[in-house]
């Protein structure tokens, strides 16, 4: 299959890459930078500004299909939530229909809701709904919090372990059901392999729910320790995250803490239904 590939530098991007490209795919990435290392001599590149789709769009000519993984956790003055996760990615599938791609895979998040309060899904959300109205083959996939090697959201976790008192937003027993990357590349590569697997949402979650305590106490064991939390009070968290919101800095905002408070799990049925397969469950070490 003629690839292209968009996010193909971020966490997810890079994975879906490499094994697309072990897999004989043929990959056009489209990167912010060149990697000093490329994936094979087979891959192709193109370097230019997500948001500035003019300057991109018309490679995606020629191809088969187009996998969107680009996302971002934070809003900034030069990318908002809109533009990243709504306009551009509308621009990319409205450029797909109109080459006539054999399918769009859009990778968007668990939770996404056009009516959720947080941008960052609602924006997912737009997207998701636009690609649905499409009228060629199209596959939404709504990972939660995806791990393994190269995640900065696990090295966090995990030093945050480690800590002395590890702080806890809450009473840490909101539930999460991580998935590792390995699990949701294989799910991925099914999905451009197999035209069957077309028209459809998907949730992809790991094969087990925990509690935010226990995951940290994974963490924590992995590394020898014992986790010794302290566990936030909601006034005081509601204050950093306020603190968060107002200055772009810290370690959360409002729309995470809420995003966090609420849990994110998901029904494992369709996963099953369309990949054959169990995920895994969370291994710290992975």
């Amino acid at each position: 299959m003629r690839i292209f590939l968009t996010g193909a530098s971020g966490f997810i991007g890079r994975h879906v890459a490499a094994e697309l490209s072990q897999a004989g795919h043929q990959l056009t990435c489209l990167v912010r930078q060149k990697p000093p290392t490329p994936i094979n001599s087979a891959a192709q590149y193109v370097v230019a500004e997500w948001l500035k789709p003019a300057t991109w769009l018309d490679q995606l000519a020629e191809h088969d299909i187009v996998i969107n993984c680009v996302g971002m956790l934070r809003e900034s003055r030069q990318a908002s939530f809109q533009a990243v996760h709504t306009d551009i990615p509308i621009a990319l599938f409205k450029a797909a229909a109109q080459h006539k791609l054999q399918k769009i895979i859009q990778i968007s998040a668990l939770g996404a809701e056009v009516t959720a309060p947080q941008a960052f899904v609602r924006s997912k959300a737009l997207a998701d709904q636009f690609l649905i109205q499409q009228p060629i083959p199209w596959v939404v996939l709504r990972p939660s919090f995806v791990y393994g090697a190269g995640c900065y959201s696990i090295e966090l976790f995990r030093r945050l372990a480690c800590l002395p008192i590890t702080p806890i937003l809450g009473d840490g027993h909101y539930q999460v059901q991580p998935i590792q990357i390995g699990d949701l590349v294989r799910a991925i590569k099914q999905t451009v392999e197999k035209p069957t697997i077309a028209n459809c949402i998907i949730e992809a979650g790991g094969g087990e729910q925990l509690s935010f305590r226990q995951l940290l106490g994974r963490l924590a064991a992995s590394q020898h320790r014992q986790l010794r939390p302290w566990f936030v009070p909601n006034w005081l968290a509601q204050i950093m995250a306020q603190i968060g919101t107002t200055t772009g800095l810290g370690p959360i905002n409002r729309a995470e803490l809420s995003l966090l408070l609420q849990g994110n799990t998901c029904d494992l049925s369709a996963f099953r239904h369309y990949f054959g397969f169990e995920p895994s469950r969370f291994e710290p070490n992975a």
